[in-house]
């Protein structure tokens, strides 16, 4: 009888200090507030950071009421760009909105993630996120491989563009130029015989101006306006086949605090995400084509139409360095596969035969 009566005791004393302990850490009547830190390789003040992460963290906020409050942080502040995936990864902060090919070295698909492909055909804000979200998958595995969760494409970045202080107008006149460029594009323009400079996005502005570099690949006609590169451009190279539409920041997210969240703040997350990518294909893609229209009017500028038959060939030589990487590690070769299977889809057959598609 005595055991049954301390039995009981011990059970109700337990009841009780758990009671206390949530009472503790979530009020009656009131839900637990999720803090957590968002960092990213933009520059605070600029289209890219104001444009989709200050309306990230705001609508996140809006959404669960204030439940989950995110208080994000630009390029370098907390820590260099290029160790925000192993940051990530062990909870130094939750959240990241950061492109991809920072982690090359980790494999060889991070290269690729994002829509960051040489020769791509795709120009579309529809046709980019059913792309991104058919390979998502594979990407969602490169990063589950490395401890990391992954929630997808967060905005919309338009066609980057090729500027440069000499006339490039033919396939040929692409030998033995200094291009600025980085990560996959970089291989591209090899391709082209050119030699690929590395130089920093701030750098990019002396590199024209001094003639570090004959041309630079960088961001749209919105972002290259807004770091005042109109003024050290001579010429304007199109189409620039190093990278079409791309995601300029995927969504990545430490798996413990993920884990840890109600299943309603995760839907939330998602909600804003897709609230950021409608903005970002109206802040970026319809803005960046105003822009473009003031750079037009700069008489300064002229604006070079490649030969057709020149464009067609650099595209067969994009996806040439895309062939390439299906030796370079097993995610490679099923983002290629998979993506060449999206081009045929989408209407792109010539294009997906070049990658193997149907043989």
């Amino acid at each position: 009888m005595k055991k049954k009566v301390w039995g009981l005791l011990f059970l109700v004393a337990i009841l009780l200090l758990s009671a206390c302990q949530s009472y503790q850490t979530i009020p009656e009547g009131e839900a637990r507030v999720y803090k957590w830190r968002m960092v990213t390789h933009q520059i605070p003040g600029t289209a890219r950071y104001e444009g989709t992460v200050v309306p990230f963290v705001k609508a996140v906020e809006d959404i669960t009421g204030g439940r989950l409050i995110i208080e994000p942080f630009g390029a370098n502040v907390l820590f260099p760009n290029d160790e925000t995936f192993d940051m990530v990864k062990n909870g130094v902060v939750e959240l990241a909105a950061v492109y991809t090919g920072f982690w090359t070295g980790k494999d060889p698909v991070f290269a690729l993630g994002g829509g960051t492909i040489p020769g791509d055909p795709i120009a579309n804000f529809d046709e980019h996120f059913y792309r991104s979200d058919q390979l998502q998958p594979i990407i969602d595995k490169a990063y589950e491989k490395h401890g990391i969760k992954n929630l997808g494409a967060f905005d919309y970045a338009p066609e980057e563009i090729l500027m440069s202080k000499v006339p490039i107008r033919s396939l040929q006149d692409f030998k033995g130029k200094n291009i600025r460029a980085a990560g996959v594009a970089s291989l591209y323009y090899g391709k082209l015989g050119a030699s690929a400079i590395s130089l920093s996005a701030p750098e990019i502005y002396t590199g024209l101006q001094l003639g570090t570099v004959d041309a630079a690949e960088f961001n749209d006609y919105l972002v290259n306006g807004e770091m005042g590169l109109d003024e050290v451009t001579k010429y304007v190279v199109e189409p620039a086949l190093h990278v079409g539409p791309s995601t300029d920041k995927e969504l990545i997210v430490n798996p413990k605090a993920w884990d840890e969240l109600p299943d309603d703040l995760k839907a939330a997350l998602y909600v804003a995400r897709d609230k950021v990518r409608y903005e970002s294909a109206i802040a970026y893609g319809v803005e960046s084509r105003k822009a473009m229209k003031e750079w037009e009017e700069n008489t300064d500028i002229e604006f070079i139409q490649l030969p057709e038959e020149d464009v067609e060939e650099m595209r067969r030589l994009g996806f040439e360095l895309l062939n390439d990487y299906k030796e370079k590690s097993d995610l490679s070769r099923e983002y290629v596969e998979e993506y060449a299977k999206v081009l045929a889809e989408l209407g792109y057959t010539e294009e997906a035969k070049i990658l193997g598609y149907g043989e």
